[in-house]
């Protein structure tokens, strides 16, 4: 049988995680309760144990790719010949909902149609920036990226640092 190691929802406003790095090899025999790989949020850093013992057939998500909560990130089989599901399609739709959950405003209500956008019509900012301006309540349309970029946690701080220079009349103030 194959089991699917996924991203865990370890906390109700994270939505994501960073693969830090795989603590166990492709091909390695896992005992449960043993760590696989390391996790990195926003709120903390941990060791993601196995639920079920096996081999460790696939390391879907690679290291340092940020995937959302319900993502396959790896593969364990019960014996090392076990054909493997393709998740592909089922980690494509975990994305997908992810990238639209980030598509809504601090408020809850969708982004409004002249912020912004690729092709796809997704909100051009990095995870990072999002969340910063969420927190901060601040619209992504209100601040500019350089020109074809997506807006970056940088630019968001850059915007905020400038907002509250101008309120206080600081040097910086435009």
């Amino acid at each position: 049988m194959v089991h699917k190691l996924r991203m865990p929802k370890i906390d109700a406003n994270v939505e994501e995680g960073t693969i830090g790095g795989w603590l166990v090899e492709v091909g390695a025999k896992v005992e449960p309760g043993a760590a696989l790989v390391e996790i990195i949020t926003d709120k903390a850093t941990f060791e993601l144990e196995a639920e079920q013992g096996g081999i460790l057939r696939s390391q879907v998500a690679a290291k340092k790719s940020v995937v959302p909560v319900g993502y396959v990130i790896a593969l364990l089989a019960d014996t090392e010949d076990e054909p493997l599901p393709d998740v592909a399609e089922e980690n494509k739709e975990a994305v997908r909902r992810h990238l639209e959950s980030m598509l809504l405003s601090a408020d809850g209500a969708p982004v409004p149609d002249d912020s912004p956008t690729d092709q796809q019509g997704r909100s051009r900012a990095t995870p990072a920036a999002r969340r910063l301006a969420r927190r901060e309540g601040v619209s992504l349309d209100q601040i500019a990226a350089p020109e074809g970029k997506p807006i970056q946690e940088s630019d968001v701080a850059a915007y905020l640092r400038s907002r509250d220079a101008a309120k206080e009349g600081g040097p910086h103030a435009q």
